[in-house]
């Protein structure tokens, strides 16, 4: 999309004011997730000064501290900020106030399109761990097999937590294993749910984009009740209805006639005239588009439509001498997207009696993601507390296929499918306790915890129906007259795929926490984990802080950290339709993911999965000014040891390999293994300032997040592999891990409150991102850096009635169209799918009209 000067100039105006202003507002002061009666943060409330903000995950200390009191740093994000963004969803709020967080819609990504796939640091969806209420939160059931950001990782459903129930969110950008367990590499994201116990909030949204798509409709309400004289309910209701997005191309090739060579675009090294034949067919086929009124804009690219119901439930009250507590919530979503169109003249796919125009298949999905914890606590400073814990959940997706066929049924085939399940069930519980001295040792404070934890894992798939993936074709078909097997799109789970597997682990911590003087904080914390499909692993942990002045302070650490693999990585398994780029062309292959263990990875030499292991190092200064600034930098360095692949794709047309396949049905394989080191440094930086101005108040701010990731060494390559470690891990895939993301995010902010008026500007600078092609380094892309800036206004009618209005992406601003035009399926997909900086939907304008009672 094309861009005005003036455009332009007001996009690098933004850039600068980004770069130039003092602070960040991540955060103001609220009441944290766990807030018992002796919390320091609920203590720490009454000081209404949100210029700082009192944190609680990352350390057991009973010790109220602030964020730039703490070693380790953490964004603390509040209902207040999340809501501003304009954005509905969770991940799409913190993507927009927390610079180290990414996390982008997906487009013909099968069940990724459903999910979003959530970054922190550059590293992968699935080493960040994910609490709720401070308790470990389960990963979706959804395993990423397609070509996008996260390839082969497990990640969580941020957007099955409704925003209104959020009452602030803490992100941990150090690693925490010693504390919390497994994933915490790059760090710990916590939602806490809102604990009011009185009024009913009721928010409700409207928007779409300036394309007229994309319409967004949401309505919630958040109640809250007393529970006896001293106990809490808070409930909410959520619905989200949200509309397709389409930013297709026009499709160039032919639709009816066979199809025109790949090199047939005129102005590239690569091209080669038409031959006059050729010439004449495609003649010939636009006739038959003209008459036959063909569409050329048959896909829909963009994001999937979705209609998302949720309730969540917060409470506790007093239980004699201790403190009950509980929360859970259940959502449902439905969802719709589209896949590549099947054009009627691809004789393997089509069927023109049912479809004489080809047609676009659609994955349907019903996601169902559910929690419930409840627990009891008792005890205050300088007595032991004591929490005692379980909490249960899990995420089922369902998959339908509509609008599809299996060729190979001919005119007997369904068009709507059902293709089977996935189911990822987590049972956690948790004994932990602690206690705080005052003089021990000679220190100021010392904070002794430990705990246990016994966490229970089940993966589950279940088969579709036959015609999703059975093969009808008579035996004895000449090769040139087989039809696809299968459902187009995304073939049906086989009962070979079907799988139910679980697993046992067990933790113990011990975790230090001490103000040794009253300048020097020092941190340590322990954690052994044994896992009953692969043995034990240590984790350890050492941070510290030291007052320079009462303003500067010195901060860093070390941990050693792990993931354990997933039981989705063992045992999921699956033959897909994906396009993918074969000799600079986008082409369509089915490929059958197998399991870790299967027949097929012991011939190839795949060793069974191990624990992804970590050291990362940090370094950091604290500038606390009081309200007028608050800056916090921090330099980190995370060195991942054997990380978890999805490989390469392994065919049977090599010759090599032949013996391998022999007996199977396999004809290209691909495995999950752990097959390289990296290395990810980077700076964080957060800065955020507060002023009276003209009777209102102003808060600046300006946040930034700098990282590079890179493979360390070769590719671990069985022996029977030899000489493929470049299949194993291609160059494409060397590209999703190192530069398939933004090495630099920054995020400057610029709230005026008066009176009853709020206005609010910001911008957000994606940094520059690569897509690698596997095969021609002269497919390999750049796209350049961009400014996407929000504006927004409120107006406070009443104690009782808001109004606010804004556009998200003002200035209409779109990533780079992709250069080669092989990339783009003939026309059709003209940004890139394989990997995005913020999405390609340009300009979208909401209002929200909220009621608090």
């Amino acid at each position: 999309m094309a861009t005005s000067g003036r455009q332009k100039r007001w996009q690098y105006l933004c850039g600068v004011a980004a770069l130039l202003l003092p602070a960040s507002a991540i955060a103001q002061q609220q009441t944290p997730p766990d807030a018992s009666p002796q919390d320091p943060a609920a203590v720490a409330e009454q000081d209404g000064d949100r210029s700082t903000d009192i944190v609680v995950t990352g350390s057991r200390s009973q010790q109220a501290r602030s964020n730039v009191d703490t070693p380790a740093p953490v964004d603390v994000v509040n209902a207040e900020q999340l809501t501003e963004t304009g954005q509905v969803e969770v991940s799409q709020m913190i993507n927009f106030v927390a610079p180290s967080f990414n996390s982008a819609k997906q487009t013909i990504a099968n069940g990724t399109d459903h999910i979003d796939p959530a970054t922190l640091r550059g590293l992968g969806p699935d080493q960040t761990l994910l609490l709720l209420n401070g308790k470990r939160q389960h990963t979706t059931a959804l395993v990423n097999v397609n070509s996008t950001v996260g390839r082969g990782s497990v990640g969580y459903d941020l957007n099955a937590i409704p925003a209104a129930a959020v009452e602030r969110i803490e992100v941990l950008r150090d690693g925490a294993a010693a504390q919390y367990g497994s994933d915490a590499i790059a760090g710990v994201i916590n939602v806490g749910l809102k604990r009011r116990d009185n009024g009913v909030e009721w928010r409700n949204q409207a928007g779409i984009t300036k394309q007229g798509d994309g319409r967004i409709l949401q309505s919630s309400v958040n109640a809250g009740f007393k529970l006896g004289d001293a106990g809490f309910l808070n409930a909410t209701l959520s619905v989200i209805d949200r509309g397709f997005t389409d930013r297709s191309g026009t499709y160039n090739n032919t639709v009816y006639l066979a199809p025109l060579p790949a090199t047939r675009f005129p102005g590239y090294s690569f091209s080669v005239p038409l031959t006059a034949a050729e010439q004449t067919r495609q003649a010939q086929d636009e006739a038959i588009v003209q008459q036959r009124r063909f569409d050329r804009r048959n896909m829909i690219v963009g994001n999937s439509a979705a209609q998302t119901y949720s309730g969540f439930v917060n409470m506790g009250a007093p239980l004699g001498d201790w403190e009950g507590y509980g929360f859970g919530g259940w959502t449902h979503r439905n969802g719709r997207a589209a896949g590549f169109y099947r054009y009627p003249n691809n004789a393997r796919t089509s069927n023109l009696s049912l479809f004489p125009d080809g047609y676009l298949p659609f994955i349907e999905t019903g996601i169902d993601d559910y929690t419930v914890a409840g627990g009891v606590r008792r005890g205050g400073r300088g007595e032991w507390v004591i929490d005692v814990s379980s909490k249960f959940g899990g995420n089922q997706i369902t998959f339908d296929v509509d609008n599809s066929i299996n060729a190979s049924l001919g005119n007997a085939t369904p068009t709507h499918f059902y293709a089977g399940k996935l189911t990822f069930q987590q049972f956690t519980n948790n004994a932990d306790l602690s206690k705080a001295y005052d003089g021990l040792f000679g220190t100021r404070t010392f904070n002794v915890a430990l705990g246990a934890e016994l966490r229970f894992d089940r993966y589950a798939i279940g088969a579709g129906q036959p015609e999703s993936y059975l093969d009808y074709n008579p035996p004895g078909t000449p090769a040139a007259q087989v039809k696809a097997s299968g459902v187009q799109v995304f073939g049906g789970f086989r009962p070979d795929n079907v799988v139910s597997e679980g697993r046992r682990a067990i933790g113990v911590y011990l975790d230090l926490e001490s103000d040794i003087t009253d300048r020097l904080l020092v941190s340590t914390a322990v954690r052994y984990e044994n896992y009953s499909d692969f043995g034990g692993n240590v984790s350890g942990k050492l941070v510290g802080r030291y007052k320079l002045t009462e303003a500067l302070a010195l901060r860093g650490g070390i941990n050693r950290g792990f993931r354990a693999p997933s039981l989705h990585q063992r045992f999921f398994s699956s033959v897909s339709t994906q396009f993918i780029t074969v000799n600079g062309v986008n082409q369509q292959r089915e490929v059958t993911t197998v399991r870790n263990d299967s027949e097929i990875a012991r011939r190839l030499g795949v060793p069974s999965l191990k624990p992804e292991t970590s050291w990362s190092y940090s370094a950091g200064a604290t500038l606390s000014l009081g309200r007028a600034l608050n800056v916090t930098a921090d330099l980190y360095q995370i060195d991942i040891k054997d990380r978890i692949v999805i490989s390469g794709r392994f065919s049977n047309t090599i010759p090599a390999l032949a013996t391998f396949f022999a007996g199977t049905n396999v004809t290209e394989a691909q495995f999950f293994t752990n097959a390289i080191d990296t290395r990810t440094r980077g700076l964080d930086v957060v800065a955020t300032s507060m002023h009276d101005l003209m009777d209102g108040k102003l808060t600046a701010s300006l946040a930034l997040n700098l990282n590079k990731t890179e493979i360390q060494g070769g590719v671990r390559t069985p022996p029977q592999l030899a000489g493929f470690g470049e299949t194993l891990l291609n160059r494409e895939e060397r590209g999703r891990i190192e530069v398939n993301q933004p090495r630099s995010k920054i995020i400057g902010t610029l709230i005026y409150e008066v009176g009853p008026w709020l206005a609010r500007i910001a911008a957000t600078r994606f940094g520059e991102i690569t897509t690698v092609a596997p095969q021609l380094p002269e497919q390999d892309q750049t796209f350049s850096p961009k400014v996407v800036t929000d504006i927004s206004f409120a107006y406070r009618f009443t104690e009782a009635v808001e109004l606010q209005v804004g556009a998200n992406n003002f200035f209409d601003v779109y990533p780079d169209r992709v250069r080669d035009p092989r990339l783009t399926n003939d026309g059709t997909v003209p940004y890139s799918r394989f990997a995005t900086q913020f999405g390609f939907n340009g300009a979208s304008y909401y209002a929200a009209l909220n009621f608090k009672f």
